[in-house]
């Protein structure tokens, strides 16, 4: 960003400070379960571990999350809970992971439980690991400058995404989504108990990064979430891929059900166990250690998840609000694998469509030299550039909220080919792993007003900010944030479209 913004970033800093009070009042909160004690410091309440769903061990593992369980007296919140259960370091100095990892974390600079402030809740990425509570994630920025910022656990791997033919049977319904039934119930927590906390549950904004950026989106199109959350903002990540038969795998995180319930008879296989009362009584180290293998993800199960988000979208089947998305520009990092230029062959050459493999062989032209090699940017349209962009396109083709699409590109000479994966996390939340520059303060500054101006109105414009054009097929614009942060055409568009042509390209 130039540094002409640095007195811009001190105004927005200055104003949001000023409309707040200097001293928090809320304290103490009743909700569900019961009355919870929180820290008040410099202004800034925070609420840390509160419950939002029952302790998913024993007869609940692999069950939707049930009720919190009510405790007596004033329960302190004043510490993280444990991550849910994933890879950790052996000498890792924080506590380990627990089964028992259902909850949530508040922080909020109202006054009063009367006001009402815009609901952010932070969905984390990582995929297999991550958790509610990251530095990164802290509300010490956001909440100040007038939102109440929500951060949720959820299961993950093996315990929160596994399918099979009996937890199906049990259910009567499906399986396999566990991880996303727990965002419904810490959503349903917030409507029923955010007011206490000075929040608005009619202005709710859910927003996550990578795999929570995916989870953003699958709400988007599962008609349970509806009501639950009012905007939405993905953060280089979303579930927006095309069902490609010319591929040597499925890049799809939404098998269907009956292939998920393969998988899982192949864990209970590694696991050693042929019921489910078996697999139920092994522990959850057990359980991660026969994970190893395996891979899980959402599912379609034809009750929360009812397809793949293409397709619902454009038969209009999803929640339509605003959405507020967008990546960085070399969302691979580092140097890319020898395997995806193989990689990146085996899609274009299976082919039948020769005009779309000639169009994208010009737009991402591979070389062996990787000062002149696309084929990073290429890995980037494939996976997180055109699901972003269609996502975008849908919302606004099909629905009658506004799509809003940003580009991060703000690196130094350590990322020479662009911004790096999730490298715009800090910008958000105004927290930094060190020191910032004050271009980069002045940036996030900017970042941290538009994404509020987003929850508290659905639209990231303000005033004094440079202008933030919404996206639309004809305009193709998206906010580039850089060091001459505006509104321009979305880059490398000639790319996007090429990949278009050659996802609608019939299967050979």
């Amino acid at each position: 960003m130039t540094r002409s913004y640095l007195p811009l970033a001190i105004m927005v800093i200055s104003c949001a400070g000023a409309a707040n009070p200097v001293h928090a009042a809320i304290e103490y909160a009743n909700v569900a379960g019961g009355r919870v004690q929180g820290e008040v410091k410099d202004g800034l309440a925070s609420f840390k571990g509160l419950p939002f769903a029952a302790p998913p061990v024993g007869a609940l593992r692999w069950r939707l999350p049930q009720s919190v369980v009510a405790w007596s007296g004033v329960r302190k919140a004043d510490a993280f809970a444990p991550a849910c259960i994933q890879p950790w370091a052996d000498n890792s100095e924080l506590t380990p992971p627990s089964e028992d990892c259902l909850y949530l974390n508040v922080w909020t600079a109202a006054a009063t439980a009367k006001e009402r402030r815009p609901v952010m809740v932070w969905i984390h990425g990582g995929g297999t690991n991550g958790m509610s509570w990251q530095n990164l994630s802290y509300g010490t920025k956001l909440a100040p400058e007038g939102v109440v910022l929500v951060t949720i656990a959820y299961r993950l791997g093996a315990l929160g995404f596994l399918a099979h033919p009996a937890l199906t049977l049990e259910s009567g319904k499906g399986s396999g989504n566990y991880g996303l039934f727990d965002t419904l119930a810490a959503l349903k927590w917030v409507q029923a108990n955010i007011a206490q906390f000075g929040g608005d549950p009619s202005r709710v904004t859910i927003f996550g990064g990578s795999s929570g950026g995916r989870i953003v989106s699958l709400l988007a199109g599962a008609p349970r979430a509806k009501g639950l959350y009012q905007r939405a903002l993905a953060q280089g990540g979303t579930a927006f891929y095309p069902r490609l038969k010319l591929i040597p795998r499925d890049i799809s995180p939404l098998p269907p059900l009956s292939d998920a319930e393969r998988k899982g008879e192949e864990f209970f296989k590694a696991l050693g166990v042929s019921t489910l009362e078996s697999a139920r009584s092994q522990s959850p180290e057990a359980i991660l250690k026969a994970t190893t293998p395996f891979d899980f993800y959402p599912t379609i199960d034809d009750d929360l998840v009812k397809g793949s988000n293409v397709e619902l979208f454009q038969q209009g089947r999803f929640n339509d609000t605003p959405i507020l998305v967008g990546f960085t520009t070399d969302e691979i990092g580092a140097d890319p694998p020898k395997f995806l230029a193989d990689w990146a062959e085996s899609v274009i050459e299976r082919s039948r469509c020769s005009d779309a493999k000639a169009a994208i062989a010009a737009a991402y032209p591979r070389t062996g030299d990787p000062q002149t090699s696309r084929v990073r940017y290429l890995y980037r349209d494939f996976y997180t550039g055109w699901p972003t962009w269609d996502w975008a396109r849908l919302q606004s083709g099909k629905g009658h909220n506004r799509a809003y699409v940003y580009i991060f590109d703000v690196h130094g000479p350590e990322q020479p080919f662009g911004a790096w994966h999730a490298t715009e996390y800090p910008f958000v939340f105004g927290n930094f792993p060190k020191p910032p520059s004050a271009g980069d303060q002045a940036t996030s500054a900017l970042i941290r007003q538009y994404w509020i101006n987003f929850a508290a109105h659905g639209d990231p414009n303000g005033p004094g900010l440079p202008v933030w054009k919404a996206f639309d097929e004809d305009s193709q614009m998206a906010m580039i944030f850089g060091e001459s942060s505006r509104s321009q055409h979305i880059p490398d568009l000639d790319g996007l479209k090429a990949l278009d042509d050659l996802f609608r390209c019939p299967a050979p």
